[in-house]
């Protein structure tokens, strides 16, 4: 019922795979060898909820064009108008210079009930601060909405404390500058709208290339001589294009208090429709709130540098191509966009690592009860960084005698850590799927490293019906120190548990709770 396999080649470690049939936590068992003699014990680290940057921040609600308007009731601001497209799936896109919503107050998106997808733009200096109600709601009283929100701003997403949703469908979050529409159309921050061509290379190892494309003094021009419109837009969008912060903005130091560039932060309890979605797409992602999704989806995906991402998840599979910069002849923000200045100042570097010394990345502690600072592979919020302290769960509750839906977590970046962090994919009936660091059967997309620390739970178990799954994988580094559990109704229905490393596995047994 337990199996282990290690590959070890000329004494030393390149690849390991830890398999098992997850019918006991991880932590029972005690793993010996090679792997757990290369790293020094840790925990985890003793830090506070960061800095509440949404708190302090008013309703400030600022479009761009005058297709948006805007009509107050009380503390509900309605939002109004947009541009349309056509199609089966018609997107309303609506265009802000400024998107920042109180504790107290509701944006509330009017739309028409045919509408799809609604996609904000938030072309802004400063991240946008999200701590109230986020709402879609019919203009038709008899029939309800059942669009999906997109929430785009380049230099950053924060969701406070109070941030809650009340959506038809999926939510969701991203600091792309750019957002690709049937693999033709790139619809800018900025509003504009340019036809592309994206083309399969004769490498079939290899991803997709876009091209054509960019003129370096006028910015993205058409690769025909079509001349698009937001009416072409329809359906959801199939890729974002991230790009790093702009050349006039300051650089940014990773261990100062501030985070990176295009960073999304969750410090609110955030929670969709069954077997809806929410995704976060940024440079650096952060969740120290609980993102619920039951019987749906949860996707974290952070990466550094400029890359275009086209997502695909029919049902619960996640499919993703990653498109490097160096295919993207040079994208960069459109002429006359805003240079973007850093995140509000919080105090997250110096609750990671103490803020006694820059290099410090890790924290041990000594048999006294001290802590002390390493410098090996980093809890510092840099970019292509997930970093999970909250709850994010998408078990399904459904009834056994009731068709439910396993559902699933996606984390990916160039590094995961889990630093108290709690993730669920449990189900009455069949369990879900945790897949963290990457996937690197479907699309070679994985982690460099990934950490669990010792507080950190791992679960896909079912009450009557089959366990789940729970996969980590990691090019380079692997270090887990919590609990991972998939277990089924009955010792034969167990799911499994897997850790892959392609150099270093590290797991360590935690205090038995």
């Amino acid at each position: 019922m337990l199996t282990t396999c290690l590959a070890i080649a000329n004494s030393m470690i390149y690849k390991f795979s830890y398999v098992l049939l997850a019918a006991m936590p991880l932590w029972l068992l005690s793993f010996h060898g090679t792997a757990s003699a290369q790293l020094q014990i840790e925990t985890s680290p003793s830090v506070s909820p960061s800095t509440d940057a949404a708190a302090a921040t008013g309703t400030a609600i600022r479009p761009a064009t005058s297709e948006t308007t805007l009509d107050r009731q009380a503390n509900q601001l309605n939002i109004l108008g947009g541009q349309s497209s056509g199609g089966t799936e018609p997107n309303l896109i609506h265009q802000f210079q400024q998107f920042d919503l109180g504790a107290d107050d509701t944006a509330n998106f009017v739309v028409d009930p045919d509408v799809a997808n609604v996609i904000s733009l938030i072309n802004a200096l400063q991240p946008s601060a999200i701590d109230g109600l986020l709402k879609i709601t019919s203009n038709d009283s008899d029939i309800a909405s059942g669009a999906k929100l997109f929430l785009v701003n380049p230099a950053g997403i924060i969701f406070g404390e109070n941030a809650s949703l009340s959506l038809p469908a999926n939510l969701t979050a991203t600091t792309a500058s750019g957002l690709l529409f049937e693999d033709t159309y790139l619809l800018s921050i900025n509003g504009s709208v340019s036809e592309v061509e994206l083309t399969t290379t004769g490498d079939t190892s290899s991803a997709s290339t876009l091209t054509p494309l960019f003129n370096g003094s006028t910015g993205l021009i058409a690769a025909t001589s079509a001349d698009p419109t937001v009416n072409d837009l329809t359906g959801a969008p199939s890729g974002y294009l991230l790009l790093a912060a702009p050349a006039n903005s300051a650089a940014l130091d990773t261990l100062s208090t501030d985070l990176p560039y295009g960073s999304i932060e969750n410090q609110g309890s955030l929670q969709v429709e069954s077997q809806s979605t929410i995704t976060l797409i940024g440079q650096y992602i952060q969740n120290d709130g609980s993102l619920i999704a039951p019987g749906g989806n949860v996707n974290l995906i952070a990466t550094s540098g400029e890359t275009l991402l086209r997502l695909n998840q029919p049902g619960n599979l996640l499919s993703l191509d990653v498109i490097p910069a160096d295919t993207l002849a040079a994208l960069s923000p459109s002429d006359g966009q805003a240079a973007a200045t850093a995140l509000p100042t919080t105090e997250l570097a110096q609750l990671l690592t103490g803020g006694n010394e820059p290099s410090a990345t890790q924290i041990e502690v000594s048999p006294d009860g001290s802590q002390t600072l390493t410098s090996t592979p980093p809890l510092t919020p840099a970019p292509g960084t997930v970093l999970v302290r909250g709850t994010v769960d998408v078990s399904d509750n459904t009834p056994a005698d009731q068709l439910g839906s396993p559902g699933q977590v996606t984390l990916l970046g160039d590094q995961i850590n889990l630093v108290g962090g709690e993730i669920y994919a449990d189900g009455v009936g069949q369990a879900g799927t945790l897949s963290i660091g990457g996937m690197p059967v479907e699309d070679g997309f994985s982690a460099g490293y990934v950490l669990v620390d010792r507080s950190s739970i791992l679960q896909a178990n079912s009450e009557t019906d089959t366990g789940g799954s729970v996969h980590i994988w990691a090019n380079d580094t692997v270090r887990f120190y919590g609990t991972a559990t998939a277990t089924g109704a009955t010792p034969a229905l167990d799911g499994t548990v897997t850790i892959d490393a392609g150099d270093v596995l590290d797991i360590r047994q935690p205090t038995a709770r």
